[in-house]
Parts: C-alpha cells; sequence; structure tokens
C-alpha cells in the first residue's frame, strides 16, 4: 500500500506543478519591449504626439471619450468619433505614454 500511496503523491505533485507553471505562464501579459503602449486595451489607441499635442485613434464603430496617461495630472477627455483620429493638447514637457477610454 505505501508503493501505491507514493505513486499517487509523486503523480498528485507532479499534476501540481505542471499546472501551476502553465497558469504563471498563461497570466502572463504579453509585452513589445518597454512599450506600454502595448498593454493598453479598448478602443483608444495612442497613434501619435509631439511637443504639447497627442493623437488618439478611435478603432471602434462608436464614439468613446478618451485621453492620454501622462506623468503628473493626465489631460481632460475628448470626444472621438467611430473611427477618427482625436488630438488631445498637453502641458510642455508632458510625454504621453498610453491612450485610455474615459
Amino acid at each position: 500500500m505505501t508503493r501505491l500511496r507514493s505513486a499517487l503523491v509523486t503523480a498528485a505533485a507532479a499534476a501540481l506543478f505542471t499546472v501551476g507553471a502553465a497558469v504563471g505562464t498563461a497570466s502572463a501579459a504579453p509585452t513589445d519591449g518597454d512599450d506600454p503602449r502595448v498593454a493598453a486595451a479598448g478602443c483608444a489607441e495612442l497613434v501619435g504626439s509631439g511637443e504639447g499635442w497627442a493623437a488618439i485613434y478611435n478603432q471602434c464603430g462608436h464614439g468613446i471619450y478618451a485621453s492620454v496617461e501622462v506623468d503628473w495630472a493626465d489631460p481632460a477627455c475628448i470626444y472621438i468619433d467611430p473611427w477618427t483620429t482625436g488630438y488631445i493638447t498637453l502641458e510642455p514637457g508632458d510625454v504621453p505614454y498610453y491612450a485610455y477610454e474615459c
């Protein structure tokens, strides 16, 4: 009986280890280097920026309110029509990291 118990305990431990490793791997968010925009979800997509402005593309078939993430206070949300790009004004020195829906 002890051999059977040992075999079952070993099999159970191996199964738990395998499932735990698979869950840990599956839960890791896919990233593309250090670009935080890849992890952003929803309809808003940061498609460009420059000194004092950022461009947000609405990639959905309905209107959205969106803004961009910056280091301090995020700019006010703007309305963007479906399938169009909206432009948002930034403070001097602000660098947008990603766009998000408000």
